[in-house]
């Protein structure tokens, strides 16, 4: 009697914990599928809006470099800055900005940003003046790559 009553009470155990003599079959949902899209072979098929591609490939961004024009002067007077250089853009778009590094005088920069397609370039002048006694400053040209920030120093002595 005893062994039976340990069974019947090890059989109710077993089924309230889920133990059942067949056991259930898992199912997983299954995925969503995308709308069929429209055709035009269909012209009774419902519009669907299309889906835009995620793409993982990062703009390129391009290098600068400077070229020398017939203007270009790193000696100058420093009581009448005239100079000039050429930036050129290769390998895709180069978005760039310009400051002086040693500021104390009156230097502009013209332009002073702007931004290339690969192959193009732009004629940047610089004019002002400069405190003499100091002799040198540079203008630096700052633009960003798919790597971090690069730039081009033009030092200018008077």
């Amino acid at each position: 009697m005893k062994v039976r009553l340990a069974a019947a009470v090890a059989a109710v155990l077993l089924l309230g914990c889920g133990f059942t003599s067949k056991p259930q079959p898992q199912t997983q949902p299954e995925p969503e599928r995308p709308a069929p899209a429209t055709t035009a072979t269909n012209p009774q098929a419902k519009a669907t809006t299309p889906q835009a591609k995620a793409t993982t490939k990062a703009a390129k961004t391009g290098t600068l470099s400077s070229r020398s024009t017939a203007q270009t002067r790193q000696r100058v007077s420093c009581s009448d800055i005239q100079t000039e250089l050429q930036l050129v853009a290769a390998n895709g778009l180069v978005t760039w900005t310009s400051r002086v590094v040693e500021p104390g005088g009156s230097v502009t920069v013209t332009p002073a940003t702007g931004t290339l397609a690969a192959g193009a370039s732009v004629v940047v002048r610089i004019r002002g003046t400069y405190p003499a006694d100091r002799r040198t400053f540079s203008v630096k040209f700052e633009y960003e790559t798919n790597v971090g920030s690069a730039g081009i120093d033009f030092d200018i002595n008077c």
